[in-house]
């Protein structure tokens, strides 16, 4: 008798449906299990945060970065040594603060990379993630990144303090904050590229 009801559903669900919406529900149904694996649910959240990316927005008003801003003390990721953002005064700094079990920030780490490989000589690239060694390193060679990566050793400055990540500030040559980004965003971008070679003119 169940096996009726079910065929009988089916049949109605079907004749009221065109195949391409049939198809639809299916995989919304596919997505909606995989989401309750955890296995499946973190790359799965990045994928269709990826399709939905857009360009940051540069930040409207005047702000520099204060001296006090430049002494946040950062530690490479497997090296000793503590050096400050003053180290990168006087170039375009691209400043990201992430970590490897944010879908949003796996989400926008291609398009990171994909800036880095063109820019790497000309803008000081500074991810901040205070997970340990190992789990970077294995998330890195997963991906195939070469990003570099540091850990914080000092408190994070007013300007940069955020409850929300990934978190991404772009700081121009002059030490004037240009975008200012909470959440993830599409980097590899017309309007960033046109930003940072910009910056890279006025040098």
């Amino acid at each position: 008798m169940r096996t009726n009801v079910l065929k009988k559903g089916w049949e109605r669900y079907r004749r009221k449906k065109r195949w391409w919406t049939i198809a639809l529900d299916f995989l919304f149904i596919v997505l909606i299990v995989a989401m309750l694996f955890p296995g499946t649910r973190k790359p799965l959240s990045a994928f269709l945060i990826r399709r939905t990316l857009l360009s940051p927005s540069d930040n409207d008003q005047v702000v520099f970065l204060s001296e006090g801003d430049w002494n946040m003390r950062i530690r490479k990721s497997g090296a000793g040594e503590h050096i400050t953002l003053e180290s990168f005064r006087g170039r375009p700094v691209f400043l990201n603060f992430w970590a490897t079990w944010c879908p949003p920030c796996i989400a926008e780490m291609p398009s990171i990379q994909e800036l880095y490989d063109d820019y790497k000589n000309e803008v000081a690239f500074v991810l901040v993630s205070n997970e340990s060694r190992d789990v970077i390193d294995a998330f890195m060679e997963r991906h195939d990144y070469d990003l570099p990566v540091y850990s914080l050793v000092s408190g994070v400055p007013a300007i940069f303090e955020t409850s929300t990540i990934p978190s991404t500030y772009f700081i121009g040559s002059s030490g004037r904050l240009l975008i200012s980004k909470t959440g993830a965003a599409r980097w590899n971008s017309g309007k960033v590229r046109d930003m940072i070679d910009d910056q890279l003119q006025k040098q």
